[in-house]
Formats: structure tokens, C-alpha cells, sequence
């Protein structure tokens, strides 16, 4: 007998707005953008806003403040020393740059809930955007993807996930195990509950305003490359990033074989150079 799909008890009190598509047989209600986040692009969008104002709106919450300072950080983007205030964190990497990193660390406070599974899904979406990150960056000459996008669409790509569990209490089952939880079969989830989490993550995606291919990119991340298409250097990215971090974590990684000749020869990396690309990218997610 097949499971009736349940609300599940609210976590928080947030705001949400409601949802259908005809891929999911069931509407959805996704987390709103902060405030902050709204302000921020409208700031943006502005042509009279100044880096000043666009500082004071992100200051106004210290703790994603902190993250940002702690994110620039990285070696990945490049700077000798982390900035020590937001204007100069604008100054140094550009208003596209840190909007998109804004956005992705809002995401993370906006979808979570009591169960141990949010901490635990985060961690490993985090780890994805990482390796993610680095790959952009590493191929930036030919896939011309900058490393906040393949971030973004690396947290984003999933995010149904948690989103679908909020609705459906029964999705949450197929990840739990006796040692903690583990990433299963998602698209045979989908099946089974008559839902489709890309697509949950896609329409997060365009109402968060991410940047169209990186909707795109979430919407196709299991998919075939279309190769005529610039969401297809990002998905390959993902696809690769998503098989990093699975060799790295001794994970399940049986999907990598569909997806390896096309997601390579889209990055420009060699099949016989994938192993050595391989620890490039560990290693240098390892000193972010």
C-alpha cells in the first residue's frame, strides 16, 4: 500500500511561499529569501546604491557576516588576507561575488529543522560545493564558470531534499540507517512519493534569484549534458564534484559511470589525467 503523503510538523516559524509543478503531484512550500537578502538585491538592482549601504544591509546580521569574512578567507579566492570589513570584501572580489556567497549562506539557516538529519545534510552539501568550487576555479580558462556559481548551484542542487522532507515525513526514512545517515537512491525516492527533488531545488533556485543557468544547472544535475547549453559545463561540474566527494568519503558512487565521458571532455579534463585531477581538487579543498 503506498504511503499518503503527510505534512510534516512545522519546524520554525519562517516565511515560505507556495508552489506546484506537474513533476511533483503535490504543491511545496519554499523557505522565502531573508529580508536581508531582499534588500540586498534591491540595493543592487539600484542604480543609486552605494557599497556603503549595500555594508550596512549585510552587516546587519553578524553571524553571516562572520561566515562571509570566513568564506573569503579561502584560498580559493585568491586574497593575501581576509578582509576586515564588508566594503572591503567588496572592493577586493566585486558586488556579484559576494551577493551570490550572501545567498548561499542564507540558504542553509532557511531550510533546517530539530531532526539530526539537517546538520548532517548540510555537512555533506557543503563538501560538494566545495570540491565544486575548486574544480570552477581550477578549470577556469575552459569552462568559464566562476567558483560563487558552481558553489551555489552545488548547495542549491539538493536542497529539495530537505525541502520534500518537510512535507513528506516518510522521505526522510530511505536516508536513516543503523550508523547515521547515508545518501540512497534519491531519484527512486522521487518515484516512489510521485515528486521530483531537482525540481523543488530548481524552483528554490529561481526564486532565490539565482542566476538563470545555475537553475538550469540545478534543474539537470542528473541528466544527460546537453552540450549547446552553458548549464552543461556547470552540471558536469557538479557531476564531477558529486564523484570527488564520493571516492573521498568511501561513498556509493555507482552513477559516476553515466556521467563520466561527457562530464569530463565538457571540463577538459582527460581520462587518463583523472586521477591526478582528482587530488589536485582534494588537496586544495583540503587547505580551503
Amino acid at each position: 500500500m503506498a504511503l499518503k503523503k503527510q505534512a510534516a510538523k512545522p519546524k520554525a516559524v519562517t516565511a515560505s511561499k507556495e508552489f506546484t509543478d506537474p513533476a511533483l503531484k503535490m504543491a511545496v512550500r519554499i523557505p522565502s529569501p531573508p529580508p536581508l537578502l531582499d534588500d540586498l538585491m534591491r540595493l543592487l538592482v539600484s542604480p543609486n546604491s552605494s557599497i556603503e549601504a549595500i555594508s550596512q544591509i549585510i552587516q546587519t546580521d553578524a553571524g553571516l557576516t562572520a561566515s562571509l569574512y570566513r568564506m573569503l578567507a579561502k584560498p580559493i579566492y585568491g586574497l593575501r588576507r581576509p578582509p576586515e570589513a564588508v566594503a572591503q570584501a567588496i572592493s577586493l572580489v566585486g558586488l556579484t561575488t559576494v551577493a551570490e556567497l550572501v545567498k548561499g549562506l542564507s540558504l542553509e539557516k532557511a531550510i533546517f529543522g530539530d531532526s539530526l538529519f539537517y546538520p548532517w545534510f548540510w555537512d555533506r552539501a557543503n563538501d560538494i560545493a566545495a570540491y565544486a568550487a575548486a574544480i570552477a576555479w581550477k578549470q577556469r580558462t575552459a569552462c568559464n564558470i566562476f567558483p560563487e556559481h558552481a558553489k551555489l548551484a552545488a548547495l542549491f542542487m539538493d536542497c529539495g531534499v530537505p525541502i520534500l522532507i518537510q512535507h513528506i515525513e516518510e522521505y526522510e526514512y530511505a536516508f536513516i540507517s543503523s550508523k547515521g545517515h547515508f545518501w540512497p537512491n534519491v531519484l527512486g525516492e522521487d518515484k516512489r512519493f510521485d515528486t521530483d527533488h531537482a525540481v523543488v531545488g530548481y524552483m528554490a533556485a529561481r526564486y532565490w534569484k539565482l542566476p538563470d543557468y545555475v537553475s538550469q544547472a540545478v534543474r539537470w544535475h542528473h541528466d544527460a549534458i546537453n552540450t549547446n547549453d552553458k548549464s552543461a559545463t556547470l552540471v558536469a561540474i557538479l557531476q564531477i564534484a558529486q564523484h570527488i566527494y564520493n571516492m573521498q568519503s568511501m561513498k556509493d558512487d555507482s552513477d559516476w559511470a553515466k556521467h563520466e565521458s561527457m562530464a569530463l571532455q565538457e571540463i577538459g579534463v582527460s581520462a587518463e589525467g583523472l586521477r591526478e585531477f582528482e587530488e589536485e581538487i582534494a588537496e586544495r579543498v583540503r587547505e580551503m
